[in-house]
């Protein structure tokens, strides 16, 4: 076992603030690695060596020198029953010899902290790679089920894909740790291992489970999540696909409903299956949906299709009353009348009449569509991280 120089400085700089003297930590080959005297890092210490070839303390003085080392002890840690480091203590040996057990244990307890974090670390690593290839068509199949025995996860059986976003907000440009632990305190309390905290996005593989339960996992998941960020969350689920060569097609989906539910506002609505006319809207090519759209609007001004999208979403909503829609805009309903007027007028498509109504009706929703920004782009302003825990 190797330990990295960094976390050895930080082991040594802890022990000196609770232990007036310097503290060393070698290397099995007994070099120094890291010490609170920062002159003999990289030096050789004869009596460090032997620590490791005798597995017990060693002692420096006048009567026992050793090369390259001044007055101490130096005593070995032991993890797993193999040395793996020795922890010296510079100074009078009838002042340091006591302190040598103590150290040694503060320092074992020291780097099973550190190789847990790494451990988690690892963890994290390989399921957020063995998620990414869930989510490719063509993946590395020896590479997937490699991570997945190393993980000892059992990729068998349907799961169905989730995305969560925060619409507007860039997720590599916050706490990816505090990120990660809501989102895996979350999973895991659903027994749900497959997540991953992705650069725009929360991706999760969950196994098939009840509807009620999906709910409440969406749920659980929109809360945290919406915690950490410090705003609002959507989640998209795709439907239920039945081994890992098919996960992929659950991705896509989830990215849709993801999008889609971004764009209505109904957390409600949140499933693939679920998106209605969004499932048209979403195949349609981005290309061809602002063609239509200017078709139907050619000439008209921004600000005045704003205006009329008002006018027309209100009057949809009624049903087609001219008087409950003059109501919620709070005009009366000849002026209700004279805007319908006017927009019959300037586009050629009259609402009131049945053939013209779906027209109108596509390219208003199109309009807002394609103007709608789940993902924000490369130059957008990062966002204020929140402020403390739950």
């Amino acid at each position: 076992m190797t330990i990295d120089p960094a976390t050895a400085q930080q082991i040594v700089d802890k022990l000196k603030d609770v232990i007036e003297y310097n503290i060393n930590f070698f290397d099995t080959g007994g070099t120094m690695v890291a010490s609170t005297d920062a002159s003999r890092i990289g030096s050789f210490h004869g009596a460090a060596r032997q620590a490791v070839v005798d597995r017990q303390t060693v002692a420096v003085d006048r009567r026992h020198p050793y090369r390259g080392a001044r007055d101490g002890v130096n005593v070995p840690v032991v993890l797993n029953d193999v040395v793996v480091a020795v922890i010296g203590i510079t100074g009078p040996v009838d002042r340091v010899g006591a302190l040598g057990g103590i150290i040694e244990r503060m320092t074992e307890l020291m780097l099973c902290v550190n190789m847990e974090q790494i451990a988690r670390f690892n963890r994290r690593i390989m399921t957020s790679n063995l998620v990414n290839l869930l989510t490719m068509e063509h993946k590395d199949d020896e590479l997937m089920n490699a991570l997945a025995l190393t993980l000892d996860l059992d990729l068998s059986g349907p799961r169905r894909a989730l995305i969560g976003r925060a619409p507007g907000i860039r997720l590599e440009r916050l706490n990816q740790d505090r990120l990660y632990e809501r989102l895996c305190k979350t999973c895991l309390s659903f027994d749900v291992p497959l997540f991953a905290v992705g650069p725009r996005d929360f991706r999760i593989y969950a196994p098939q489970m009840e509807d009620v339960k999906l709910d409440d996992f969406v749920a659980a998941l929109r809360q945290a999540l919406g915690r950490a960020v410090g705003s609002r969350v959507v989640l998209g689920a795709g439907t239920v696909q039945a081994d890992p060569d098919q996960y992929w097609h659950s991705y896509q989906q989830a990215c849709i409903a993801a999008r889609w539910a971004g764009f209505t506002g109904d957390d409600q609505l949140y499933r693939y299956e679920q998106m209605d006319a969004g499932m048209l809207i979403t195949s349609l090519p981005a290309e061809q949906c602002q063609a239509f759209v200017d078709q139907v609007f050619a000439g008209l001004a921004p600000d005045r299709l704003d205006r009329f999208d008002k006018v027309f979403s209100a009057y949809a909503r009624h049903n087609g009353s001219i008087t409950h829609a003059a109501q919620e805009l709070f005009i009366h309903k000849n002026t209700m009348q004279n805007r319908l007027d006017a927009l019959a007028r300037e586009t050629g498509y009259n609402p009131r009449r049945l053939s013209d109504y779906p027209i109108l009706a596509a390219a208003f929703e199109l309009r807002k569509y394609l103007a709608y920004q789940d993902i924000p782009n490369d130059s957008a302003e990062p966002v204020q991280q929140p402020e403390g825990t739950d």
